[in-house]
């Protein structure tokens, strides 16, 4: 049960366009050329022009900016309810529903937001591309998902 609680806490980091800052430099640079081929594979996959790439790209970076974002706000309101539950002693209370919900909507407004995002592509890709795209992101990360499962269960033997 451990291992697989750090495998999720490590993808969610991998796969998180939205995750903060990483501490260690490592972690760091390897985001860098997970995102670098990442990018790579989608120019190919979708088989942009330049004019394409640099439009798509630039919206894309905004896109991900906006989740980074709502991601933190996301984190800072499970850190508020964490906070709660340990100082206070009520534990049903209207408060922290509140606070419950505040963190749902988090999550509804990510899911918006990369509907968004997906519907603003019509103008800069075809829809051919726009399902290309749809698909390579389901892929990508499930086959980072798996390196990264696959590469910590040889670590353990």
């Amino acid at each position: 049960m451990k291992t697989l609680l750090g495998i999720l806490f490590v993808i969610t980091f991998v796969f998180s366009n939205y995750g903060q800052e990483f501490r260690h430099p490592m972690q760091k640079e390897a985001r860098g050329k997970i995102d670098e081929l990442e990018k790579i594979k989608l120019i190919d996959a979708l088989q942009m022009n330049e004019e394409t790439t640099l439009r798509f790209f630039a919206r894309r970076s905004e896109y991900q900016n906006r989740l980074r974002e709502l991601s933190k706000k996301a984190d800072e309101q499970l850190d508020k309810i964490s906070d709660y539950i340990k100082d206070k002693g009520d534990k049903n209370s209207t408060a922290l529903k509140k606070m419950i919900n505040d963190y749902l909507g988090y999550g509804e407004a990510i899911a918006r937001e990369k509907t968004n995002f997906i519907n603003s592509l019509s103008d800069i890709l075809t829809y051919d591309q726009i399902s290309k795209l749809l698909v390579f992101e389901k892929r990508f990360r499930e086959e980072l998902r798996r390196i990264i499962f696959f590469g910590r269960m040889k670590d353990r033997h």
